[in-house]
């Protein structure tokens, strides 16, 4: 269980932007209790490979507005191979999740896709509802990932990855604008900067919407899912 308790202010709104931007300019303040359960079963929470997650979570938010928050995320590890004495693992990981916000959720809480964290080959933020080349955000988005890495030295330092991204953010529930992904990249592990990589990811989107916003590569620390 948790509790945020938050001021939002919002300021400096671009000329012509949508009433979703400019209903929120000045202070917004939001308290907002939250219940969670999450079900673990991953082997290392910083590099796992095998094992898997599930965390279903619900907020409630009141203050300037009144709206709830669900979300639903599961993920999942694979070893494919390994070497005798364990190093060497290639892993296939897959990853889904599923959130949904009320009417009332202002701009700020809404949802976007795009970036190391979902959609590869789309700019943060840069997938979701435009309005007049605004990103507006929505209140339902579905998204999935699988991963495959491979490692190219012994020692499990530099890893080689290929992708498949996915998904979709929608103003309402309902799949409308499926979006996808493929791509490439490189997990490099630094000792001295401990045992989280470094990710350096390629995206190249396949299916997309003329307003999205793309990017090629993406930076990332971490392992995600």
């Amino acid at each position: 269980a948790g509790i945020r308790l938050e001021n939002v202010k919002i300021r400096d709104v671009a000329f012509g932007a949508p009433s979703d931007f400019t209903s929120v300019v000045g202070d917004n303040a939001m308290f907002a209790p939250s219940i969670s359960a999450v079900w673990d079963t991953r082997d290392s929470v910083l590099r796992p490979a095998e094992g898997g997650k599930i965390e279903m979570s619900y907020e409630q938010a009141f203050g300037a507005f009144t709206f709830p928050i669900l979300n639903l995320e599961a993920s999942r590890y694979f070893t494919v191979w390994q070497r005798p004495d364990g190093s060497g693992k290639h892993i296939v990981s897959i990853r889904s999740q599923i959130s949904y916000a009320g009417d009332d959720t202002p701009v700020y809480e809404r949802f976007f896709a795009g970036g190391y964290t979902n959609l590869r080959g789309f700019e943060f933020r840069g997938v979701g509802p435009n309005v007049n080349g605004f990103m507006v955000g929505g209140q339902f988005q579905f998204l999935n990932r699988i991963e495959y890495q491979i490692p190219i030295r012994a020692n499990d330092n530099l890893h080689f990855v290929t992708f498949l991204d996915s998904g979709t953010v929608e103003r309402d529930i309902g799949i409308k604008d499926y979006r996808v992904s493929a791509g490439f990249g490189l997990r490099v592990n630094i000792p001295m900067l401990g045992p989280v990589p470094l990710a350096f990811d390629f995206g190249f989107p396949i299916v997309r919407r003329d307003s999205d916003r793309t990017q090629i590569f993406s930076f990332g620390v971490g392992i995600f899912p």
